[in-house]
C-alpha cells in the first residue's frame, strides 16, 4: 500500500483549488546549501562569514499581480476567485489525457514543474486560435505572471480544446464553461502555420524546425569498492591490506602540473578532457515519497543508473573516510515535502557534487565511486558487500620525490587561504545572490515581452471591427467586416503583426539568455564550492590530524626508566619484566613510526590539494565561466539587435497615410 505509486495529477483538487495551491504558485526558497553542515565527522564553522547563511534567494516571482479591482474593471476573472468547480474538471486537472502529459514533459526542459510564459505563447499560437483567444485562456491560467505550473498548464489545454470546438469568442471562453463541456471535450489541435516566419534563433527544445510540438518517448557490473587501481570489470569482495597499495605518485589528470609542481606539458587543456556526470530527477516516486535520481557519466560505459539522496550520503561518507584530508564538497540537506523549486535546486547541488568528485585527481578512481556510478543493483550490492573505509594513509606510501616536494612553510601558505577564505566566500556569496536577481528580472522581462506580443496582436485583429470603413453592424448588433479593409487599416494591421511577432522573437532570445545565467549561477556556485571544500578541509585537519605521537614518547621514556631500576635493583624475576618492557616499548615505537608517517603523508596531501586541486580548478572555472558568459551574451544581444534592424526595415516600407 505504502509502495504504491502515486498519480501523476497529484491529489483531489476542486476547480477553484487547483491554481491557487501552494505547490502551483512560485515560492521563495532558501539556497538549498544554506542549512549545509560540515561533512560527516565534522562539527564547526570556519570564519566570521558564513556564505551558507540563512539569506533567502530570490523567488522566480513575477510581475506584481492585479488587485481584485483591476480584475472587475477589465472583466478579466481571475481563476482564484471561482468558486465550486465540477468532479469532471477536478478528474481533467488530475488525471489528464496522455499528450497534456507529453506536452508539459516537453516544455518542462529544466525539470522544475512549470513552463515558462513564452514557451506557452509559442505552443498556444500554434493552435490557430485568434491572439485575443489566447490571451484571454493565459490570464485566465497564468495565476503566476511568468510561468504556468503542471495543473494551470493543463486548464490551459483544455480552453483551447473548448475554443477550437465552439469556435468561441474571447468573452465566452470561462472556466465555468468548460466545467460543462468536460464530457465532451476533445483533444486539443496544435498544427504550425505553413508561412511561419523564420526566427533568428535554433527551435528551443520540444520544438521541431517549424515550432511544431514533438513528442519523444522517455527513457553491471563493478569492482572492489576499495581498490585504487584502474578500473576492470567485475569487482570483489575481498578488501586489501595495510600496504598492499602503494603509490608511486598521484595522477595529473586533474591538473597541468606533476606532485612536485612542474608544469607538465602533456597534461596542458586537462580541463577539456574532464569526465561529465549527468543527475536529472527521475519524476516518479519509489513509494510516496522516495525520490530517485537518474544518474549517467560519458566516461564510463555501464549506462545510466538511478540513486537516492541516501545513497549520495553513503558516497560521501565513505570518501570522508577514507580521504580526510583531501577536498570534499558538501551535500545539500533533506527536505520533508520539497517543492519543486528545491528539487530543482538540490538537483544542481548533487550534478556539482559528484563532478567535483569524479574529477578529483585522486578520487576519480576509488571504487565505490565506481560502484556508486556504475552499479545497477546498488542497494543488493552494499547489502552483500563490506566497504572498507580504511584511512588513505594506511594503504599508500609517499616516494621520496613527493616527499621533498612538501615546502619548509606549507604552514604558512595555507594560513594565507585562511585568513581569506571567509572575505571569498562572502563576495562569492553575493555574486550569486545579485546573479539570481538577474535571472529573476529576465524571466519577468521574458514573460512580458510574451505578453507584448499577445496584446499587439489582439489590437492588430481589432483594428478591421473599429474601423467604420471596414466594418458595421448587423441586425443582431454585433459588428461584420463588410469587405476588404482600407489601405490604411491593412497597413496598421500589417505593422501591428510585424510588432508582435519581434516581440515573440524577443521573449524567446530572452529565455535563451535565461538559460545562459542559469548555467553562469551553477558556475559561480561551483567555484564557491571549492572555497567551501577548502573551508571544511581546514576543519577536518584541525580535529583529524592530531595524534598521540607525545603520549607514547612519555610512555617509552617512563618504562625505560623503570627498565634501569630494574636492572639496578636485580630482584627474583626482573629479566621477565624487563622483556616485557621493552616489547611495549618496541610496539609504541612502531606507532610512533607509522603516526609520523601520517603526519608527512598529510602535509603531502594538504600541499597536492592546495597546489595542484585548489590552485588549477580555481583557474580554470573562473576564467572558463566569465568567457562563457562574455561570449554567449555577445551573440544574444546580436540576436537581439537583429531582430530589432528586421522589425526597423518592415515598418519603414510601410505607408503612415
Amino acid at each position: 500500500m505504502f509502495n504504491a505509486p502515486r498519480r501523476m495529477g497529484g491529489g483531489s483538487l476542486s476547480s477553484s483549488a487547483f491554481l491557487t495551491s501552494p505547490g502551483m504558485s512560485s515560492s521563495t526558497y532558501n539556497d538549498p546549501l544554506a542549512s549545509t553542515v560540515p561533512a560527516p565527522g565534522v562539527s564547526g564553522g570556519f570564519g566570521d562569514v558564513d556564505p551558507w547563511s540563512a539569506a533567502p534567494s530570490p523567488a522566480r516571482s513575477g510581475t506584481p499581480r492585479d488587485t481584485a479591482d483591476e480584475v472587475r474593471e477589465r472583466n478579466v476573472p481571475h481563476p482564484s476567485s471561482l468558486a465550486g468547480g465540477t468532479e469532471g474538471l477536478n478528474g481533467l486537472i488530475n488525471d489528464p489525457p496522455a499528450i497534456y502529459v507529453s506536452l508539459f514533459d516537453q516544455l518542462d526542459t529544466t525539470g522544475i514543474g512549470s513552463i515558462s510564459l513564452a514557451s506557452v505563447h509559442r505552443l498556444l499560437t500554434t493552435s490557430r486560435l485568434p491572439a485575443s483567444a489566447i490571451e484571454k485562456i493565459i490570464n485566465l491560467t497564468s495565476r503566476d505572471q511568468s510561468s504556468l505550473a503542471r495543473q494551470e498548464f493543463f486548464c490551459a489545454l483544455a480552453l483551447v480544446a473548448l475554443a477550437q470546438s465552439s469556435n468561441l469568442d474571447e468573452d465566452d471562453i470561462t472556466i465555468e464553461r468548460l466545467s460543462a463541456s468536460i464530457p465532451n471535450l476533445p483533444l486539443p489541435d496544435f498544427k504550425p502555420a505553413s508561412s511561419a516566419p523564420d526566427t533568428l534563433s535554433a527551435p528551443p527544445l520540444g520544438y521541431s524546425a517549424d515550432h511544431s510540438p514533438v513528442v519523444t518517448p522517455s527513457t553491471s557490473t563493478g569492482f572492489n569498492a576499495w581498490d585504487n587501481t584502474p578500473r576492470t570489470n567485475g569487482f570483489s569482495d575481498s578488501h586489501p591490506q595495510s600496504g598492499d597499495h602503494v603509490s608511486s605518485g598521484y595522477s595529473a589528470n586533474g591538473s597541468a602540473f606533476r606532485s612536485d609542481g612542474i608544469l607538465d606539458e602533456n597534461q596542458l587543456g586537462y580541463w577539456k578532457r574532464l569526465e561529465h556526470v549527468d543527475v536529472t530527477l527521475i519524476t516518479e516516486k519509489e513509494g510516496w515519497f522516495l525520490q530517485k535520481y537518474r544518474i549517467e557519466s560519458d566516461k564510463r560505459s555501464a549506462g545510466a543508473v538511478s540513486r537516492r539522496y541516501s545513497d549520495f550520503v553513503w558516497l560521501l561518507d565513505c570518501l570522508v573516510k577514507r580521504y580526510p584530508f583531501r577536498l570534499l564538497p558538501s551535500l545539500p540537506p533533506k527536505r520533508i515535502g520539497p517543492d519543486a523549486s528545491f528539487l530543482e535546486a538540490r538537483r544542481k547541488a548533487l550534478k556539482r557534487f559528484i563532478n567535483f568528485v569524479v574529477n578529483h585527481p585522486v578520487m576519480k578512481d576509488d571504487g565505490a565511486l565506481n560502484v556508486f556510478l556504475t552499479e545497477g543493483s546498488f542497494e543488493s550490492w552494499r547489502k552483500r558487500t563490506k566497504v572498507s573505509t580504511e584511512e588513505e594513509s594506511n594503504s599508500k606510501k609517499l616516494n621520496s620525490a613527493q616527499e621533498m616536494a612538501i615546502p619548509s612553510d606549507l604552514d604558512e601558505k595555507l594560513n594565507l587561504l585562511k585568513d581569506n577564505l571567509s572575505s571569498i566566500l562572502g563576495s562569492y556569496q553575493k555574486l550569486v545572490l545579485l546573479s539570481e536577481k538577474s535571472l529573476a528580472r529576465l524571466i519577468n522581462h521574458s514573460a512580458d515581452s510574451s505578453r507584448l506580443a499577445l496584446s499587439v496582436n489582439s489590437i492588430s485583429e481589432s483594428i478591421n471591427k473599429s474601423c467604420y470603413k471596414c466594418s458595421t453592424y448587423n441586425n443582431d448588433g454585433e459588428s461584420n467586416i463588410i469587405g476588404e479593409s482600407c489601405t490604411l487599416c491593412q497597413g496598421i494591421s500589417k505593422g501591428l503583426i510585424d510588432v508582435g511577432e519581434s516581440w515573440s522573437k524577443i521573449a524567446e532570445e530572452t529565455e535563451s539568455k535565461v538559460t545562459i545565467i542559469t548555467n553562469h549561477i551553477e558556475s559561480l556556485k561551483s567555484i564557491r564550492d571549492l572555497y567551501l571544500s577548502f573551508r571544511d578541509l581546514f576543519i577536518r585537519h584541525e580535529k583529524l590530524s592530531k595524534d598521540n605521537v607525545d603520549y607514547l614518547n612519555k610512555k617509552i621514556e617512563i618504562r625505560n626508566k623503570k627498565i634501569e631500576q630494574l636492572k639496578t635493583l636485580s630482584k627474583p624475576g626482573w629479566e621477565i619484566e624487563i622483556d616485557k618492557l621493552i616489547s611495549i616499548n618496541d610496539q609504541d615505537q612502531s606507532t610512533i613510526i607509522l603516526l609520523l608517517s601520517r603526519r608527512i603523508f598529510i602535509k603531502a596531501c594538504m600541499w597536492h590539494e592546495l597546489s595542484i586541486v585548489f590552485h588549477s580548478k580555481q583557474a580554470f572555472q573562473t576564467i572558463l565561466n566569465w568567457k562563457n558568459l562574455t561570449n554567449d551574451k555577445i551573440e544574444n544581444l546580436k540576436k537581439i539587435e537583429n531582430i530589432w534592424k528586421n522589425l526597423k526595415i518592415n515598418l519603414e516600407n510601410m505607408s503612415i497615410e
